[in-house]
């Protein structure tokens, strides 16, 4: 198979399960936000964002892992038992710092006993975590896909009965940890194709993959707070209410977010190996076409999410959610610049300079906290949608330039250039010619899809390119890797 292929298998399978995920939350979401109301629904959101902010269970560790599956010698059971063991330990830190914070801070008692159990989804989530780098190093992520379904699916049945039962938060919050556990059940059954799950602790390599992730953990640390603490500064400033209404629309463009991750988790495992092997115009080549697909259906996500705010947050929530509708139209812009800094976020840790994204992810914080003071208190759930947006932005150009600077050479963005009127020709189409919405999601997909068409967005050369072949084992480096751990 060649590499072309194998990145396109990976990618597909991965889009193809997490279309099936996204139909399965969005059935979960639109039953939550109309079962819980706009205040009751902001308190699940708090718990969530909270959840996420004290999250230390993986602190890059297993992209570190993925790394070294994909370029090093080093035994596949070794690794990963080693990287079970680290996982695991700070699993239990995470539950015990959420905890002991959310009790400290002093919310309402349905508050601390829903966080208290949701605390359960860190050691509930040892296993996905650890084991879904090992089918991202040998690009079989059809694997995770299936674990994230079965995740969707449990965590849908279980809140489905917690509704009829009249459940409150904790209730629900139960089916959402019985989701993680059936998503890490699938990945170590599956896990055992490639490795032996086992724990193993070699303190000389245990603390050299621990000092390689410090600086990413941290990063993702820094990350995470800026990216969840909108939640957090919006609940200060105003109500539940305004924060349900937030917390809808950012889950909606949430479930966007992930799409990228499929994308660049399989091409991060090839930069790594490119980089490590010196093929440096193998590396641009690879990074400037997945800038490309990124860009092009980036820009399409975020087009529909301005066009179409009102009725997806009218399918989703109902007519109590109508609030919500400027807050997706501004979080929507974002979905591009996150997808972007997804890449070049893995596109320097594939060259090793994962320390770099440590001060930009600082950088990132001081301004996300800084405009979200500023405007929070002037626009409300709107400023915390416009803050971030400019805080992706902030973020993305410093990383282009460091990673340019390896390159030689930026990454051409003609491919936006020349979205940016066919979005603007699609969006004065739909305002000029009102129809009954639906209609107008197919007239607006027309439209793009001739625009991208007319101005050779993608030609013939860049497809015979794409399809170069390309000895997969080569350039995975381990073509015996997906056999190491199974002694076929």
């Amino acid at each position: 198979m060649t590499v072309a292929q194998s990145v396109a298998r990976n990618s597909l399978v991965q889009l193809a399960g997490r279309g099936v995920t996204m139909a399965v939350s969005l059935a979960t979401l639109t039953l939550l936000s109309r079962y819980l109301g706009p205040y009751r629904f902001g308190q699940y959101q708090l718990v969530i964002a909270f959840l996420t902010l004290v999250n230390v269970s993986d602190f890059g560790v297993a992209t570190i892992a993925v790394r070294h599956l994909s370029t090093s010698g080093h035994d596949p059971d070794e690794l990963m038992g080693n990287v079970l063991t680290i996982r695991t330990a700070l699993a239990f830190i995470s539950s015990a710092l959420a905890i002991a914070l959310v009790y400290a801070i002093g919310y309402p008692d349905e508050i601390k006993y829903s966080m208290a159990l949701a605390s359960l989804s860190f050691p509930l989530m040892i296993a996905t975590g650890a084991y879904n780098a090992t089918f991202a190093a040998n690009l079989r992520m059809e694997f995770a896909a299936l674990g994230n379904i079965a995740q969707a699916v449990v965590t849908l049945t279980g809140m489905l009965i917690a509704v009829h039962a009249h459940a409150s938060l904790v209730g629900l919050l139960l089916a959402y940890d019985l989701g993680i556990l059936a998503n890490s059940i699938v990945c170590l059954h599956f896990a055992r194709r490639f490795v032996r799950p086992r724990f193993r602790w070699d303190f000389a390599y245990g603390r050299s993959v621990m000092r390689e992730a410090l600086p990413l953990g941290l990063a993702v640390l820094v990350i995470t707070v800026y990216g969840r603490i909108d939640i957090v500064l919006l609940k200060a400033f105003t109500t539940s209410e305004s924060v349900g209404y937030y917390g809808l629309a950012y889950r909606v463009v949430d479930l966007a977010f992930p799409l990228s991750f499929f994308f660049v988790g399989s091409v991060y495992p090839l930069l790594s190996s490119y980089h490590n092997m010196g093929e440096h115009a193998e590396f641009k080549r690879l990074y400037q076409r997945s800038h490309d697909v990124l860009s092009l259906v980036g820009m399409s996500i975020v087009t529909g999410g301005i066009l179409f705010a009102k009725p997806i947050t009218e399918v989703i929530g109902g007519s109590q959610y109508g609030a919500a509708v400027t807050s997706l139209q501004v979080l929507s812009m974002a979905v591009a610049l996150i997808w972007l800094s997804n890449l070049v976020d893995h596109g320097l840790i594939a060259v090793g300079k994962q320390g770099a994204l440590l001060w930009i992810a600082c950088i990132g914080l001081v301004v996300n906290v800084g405009v979200n003071l500023v405007l929070i208190p002037l626009y409300g759930k709107e400023g915390a949608a416009a803050a971030t947006v400019i805080t992706e932005a902030a973020v993305l150009v410093p990383a282009l330039v460091l990673l340019s600077r390896y390159m030689g050479e930026a990454p051409s963005f003609w491919v936006s250039g020349r979205l940016l009127p066919i979005a603007g020709i699609a969006g004065i189409v739909i305002y000029a010619l009102p129809l009954p919405w639906i209609s107008e999601v197919i007239l607006a997909m027309v439209v793009f899809s001739l625009g991208v068409a007319l101005v050779r967005v993608v030609s013939l050369d860049d497809i015979r390119a794409l399809l170069r072949r390309h000895d997969a084992g080569e350039v995975i480096g381990r073509p015996a890797a997906a056999e190491a751990g199974t002694g076929r």
